[in-house]
């Protein structure tokens, strides 16, 4: 049976795996479910249809599977996947029935996160102290943001991306980058991070090397015949996907400049 608080207020027992436990003054809804090896943390609310992996932490004062303001009364769906941090007095908003608000392994949010209703963090990210993710964003695998920053709604952040503090995210990143600056501006490749996950030299300095090709002194995207040209000069894995997402980006309704001073 879980180890739960006799100060704690757990509507459905059965849906807590034997090896959880739940501190005092927290309350957890009766469709939650949370499986082995998570520690719930005193004064958490879990609330919603919201389904918690294994070996999770939840630290005091986060609130997860709430309502959204688009959706004051339901119980909307909050999917939690493995080895996830929650720190303190962090929000996470359940999303819709048919997607939900999904956190996939391995992240970090830092105390006061928020997350909205139907956001995506795919894995591997690290939020600083109140980043802000709006809801419909989507934030690819190994991000890190600085503190204060904020993601815009439907907005995407590419893989392996840095924001640096008080950042505006407002319309999607390419991938590898480091932004800074509301706007944001493209500064350069995120080489440490790349580092850190073990990427090459060679290929850190592919990257360089096309950053510099495409953003230097630039104020616009690039134009098809420049990243066509890219494509046929360098053949690598990463650039390739670097190309797809700026095409994409420039092809979005709500296409904008990426500055690079």
């Amino acid at each position: 049976m879980a180890r739960i608080s006799p100060k704690a207020v757990v509507m459905n027992p059965d849906g807590l795996a034997d090896s959880v436990s739940v501190g005092p003054f927290t309350y957890i809804g009766e469709e939650v479910i949370i499986e082995d090896g998570t520690i719930i943390d005193g004064n958490v609310t879990i609330t919603g249809k919201t389904r918690i992996g294994k070996s999770c932490r939840f630290l005091p004062g986060c609130i997860v599977g709430c309502p959204s303001a688009d959706n004051p009364d339901g119980k909307g769906k909050c999917i939690i996947a493995d080895n996830n941090t929650i720190r303190e007095h962090v929000i996470i908003e359940a999303g819709s029935d048919e997607a939900g608000t999904i956190l996939g392994e391995n992240n970090l949010l830092m105390v006061g996160c928020y997350v909205g209703h139907d956001a995506e963090l795919t894995g591997d990210g690290i939020f600083a102290n109140f980043t802000r993710i709006n809801h419909h964003a989507r934030i690819e695998k190994f991000v890190r943001t600085s503190g204060f920053t904020t993601i815009d709604p439907y907005v995407t952040v590419g893989a392996y991306g840095f924001t640096t503090g008080y950042s505006r995210i407002d319309h999607d990143t390419p991938p590898y980058a480091i932004v800074q600056g509301s706007p944001f501006r493209i500064r350069g490749v995120n080489r440490e991070n790349l580092k850190r996950c073990g990427f090459s030299h060679q290929t850190i300095d592919t990257l360089k090397k096309v950053f510099r090709i495409i953003f230097n002194d630039s104020a616009n995207l690039p134009d098809p015949d420049q990243l066509a040209e890219i494509e046929q000069t360098f053949d690598d894995e990463h650039v390739a996907r670097l190309l797809t997402s700026l095409r994409k980006i420039a092809a979005s309704p709500d296409r904008k400049v990426l500055l690079s001073k």
